[in-house]
């Protein structure tokens, strides 16, 4: 007789546990990774895009604008502007690279049939943040996100085709 109460008890005790366990179980596999966010951004018009990165920080910017579904080509002396638009057989929407190099930029596209765009980039925390928007009013700075870079880029392009 004890012996059956026991086994009474231990199974009732275990059909009142299970859906107890089995949903902490499910719940706490639930909240796994609840924190982590990921987001891709896509540019809704790709431009084709020249652009002048020397530092890895300007790399990881030109790698993270062609992810984003723009034709990004990169080259790493703004000298070269000149020779990579007479080389290359379709146009820039977009020229960009520092602030700094406004006049060669200038220089270098004044006789050429490409209507590209150019997009000043400011070094952050200077003085020419204020000149470059004054040039263009999407100009960037070296410390913007991806996000404001597609922003300035989109607009541009906006701007353009309008």
């Amino acid at each position: 007789m004890r012996t059956a109460i026991f086994t009474s008890i231990t199974l009732i005790s275990t059909l009142l546990l299970a859906p107890t366990l089995a949903q902490a179980c499910g719940e706490s596999l639930f909240h796994v990774g609840k924190g982590v966010t990921y987001r891709e951004y896509t540019a809704p018009l790709p431009a084709k895009i020249l652009m002048v990165a020397r530092t890895e920080g300007e790399l990881l910017m030109a790698e993270r604008l062609a992810a984003a579904g723009h034709d990004v080509h990169v080259i790493a002396d703004a000298g070269e502007i000149g020779t990579e638009i007479a080389d290359n057989q379709e146009h820039f929407d977009i020229i960009m690279t520092l602030f700094e190099h406004r006049q060669l930029v200038e220089e270098q596209t004044r006789n050429m049939a490409s209507a590209a765009t150019y997009l000043p980039v400011a070094r952050e925390n200077s003085s020419e943040e204020d000149q470059a928007k004054a040039v263009i009013r999407y100009a960037l700075s070296t410390d913007d996100s991806v996000k404001t870079f597609l922003r300035a880029i989109h607009k541009t392009l906006k701007q353009r085709r309008a």
